[in-house]
C-alpha cells in the first residue's frame, strides 16, 4: 500500500485513499489506523446499501432473474472494480452497465444481463431528459412538412428481446433475429418502449437532422430500393402515429 505513495503525500490523503479502499472492498483492505472498526462497519454498510437500493430501482427488468447472494455479489464487483467517472447518481445505471459489460459474473448463465440493463438505464435516462420541443400534429404535406426525430427518443438494437423477457419465459435460447426497439417519452410523460423492425428502425435514424417528408421518402427508397410512391403512402400514416405518441416531431418548411 505504501509503494502507492509518493514520499511526501500528505497523511490525510494515505487516510482517504485507505478508507476508500476498505469501502469498496473490505475482504482485501484494513482498517485505516487510527479508526474504530465499529465506525467503519457502518460506513461500510450504508455506502453498499445506498449503492444495492439504487441499483435495485434502476434495474427492476433484471433483478427478478438472480438470487440475493447473485445481486449482492455483482454490487461488491461494482464497488470494487469499476472506476466511476460522474459524481452523479443519475449516472450511475450506465456506470454499473459498462462494468457488466466487462465482467464475466452471472454472464454465461444470463447472456442478455448487460442489453437488459442497458434498456433499464435509458428508461432512466429517458426519465430525466429535458422536455422535448412541443408540436401539434400537422396535415403531413410531402414538400413542406419536416420531420425530426424527438429528443426524448432512444433507438436500441440488442441480440435479445429484452424488453419482454422474464424469469418465467426465458428459455435460454437465442434469437436468430436481433431485436429492434423505439424507447420514448410520450406526451404524458410516460417512457414507452415499442418493439419495430429493421425498416422502421432505419427510418427514425435518419431523422437526427429535419428532413422534408419527400426528402425522406427519396433516402428510403433509394436506400430499400423500393418504388418511391408506395413508400411515401407507407410513411404518411406511420410519421402520423407516431407523431401522435411524441416519437416524431413534425413542423411546416418555411
Amino acid at each position: 500500500m505504501g509503494s502507492s505513495f509518493r514520499d511526501d503525500t500528505p497523511d490525510y490523503q494515505r487516510i482517504q485513499h485507505q478508507f476508500a479502499s476498505y469501502i469498496r472492498d473490505p475482504a482485501s483492505n484494513s482498517v485505516p489506523s487510527g479508526i474504530e472498526q465499529r465506525r467503519m462497519d457502518i460506513y461500510k454498510r450504508l455506502f453498499f446499501n445506498n449503492l444495492a437500493s439504487f441499483c435495485i430501482k434502476a434495474f427492476k427488468s433484471f433483478r427478478p432473474f438472480i438470487n440475493d447472494d447473485q445481486w449482492n455479489t455483482l454490487i461488491r464487483g461494482f464497488m470494487r472494480e469499476h472506476t466511476c467517472k460522474s459524481p452523479y447518481f443519475k449516472d450511475i445505471p450506465l456506470a454499473f452497465v459498462e462494468y457488466l459489460e466487462s465482467s464475466d459474473q452471472v454472464s454465461v448463465e444470463y447472456p442478455f444481463m448487460s442489453e437488459m440493463c442497458h434498456l433499464d438505464a435509458m428508461r432512466m435516462q429517458l426519465r430525466l431528459a429535458p422536455d422535448a420541443r412541443l408540436c401539434e400534429n400537422l396535415n403531413i404535406i410531402e414538400d413542406a412538412t419536416r420531420v425530426q426525430l424527438s429528443a426524448a427518443v432512444r433507438l436500441l438494437s440488442y441480440q435479445w428481446p429484452v424488453h419482454k423477457l422474464t424469469p418465467s419465459t426465458w428459455d435460454g435460447q437465442k434469437p436468430k433475429q436481433p431485436t429492434w426497439l423505439i424507447a420514448f417519452r410520450n406526451r404524458n410523460d410516460q417512457v414507452e418502449v415499442l418493439g419495430t423492425n429493421v425498416h422502421t428502425f432505419r427510418m427514425l435514424e435518419s431523422l437526427t437532422h429535419p428532413l422534408t417528408l419527400s426528402a425522406l421518402t427519396a433516402r428510403l427508397s433509394e436506400e430499400f430500393k423500393v418504388d418511391r410512391k408506395s413508400l411515401m403512402n407507407q410513411l404518411i400514416p406511420t410519421v402520423q402515429a407516431f407523431n401522435k405518441k411524441g416519437v416524431i416531431l413534425t413542423s411546416l418548411r418555411n
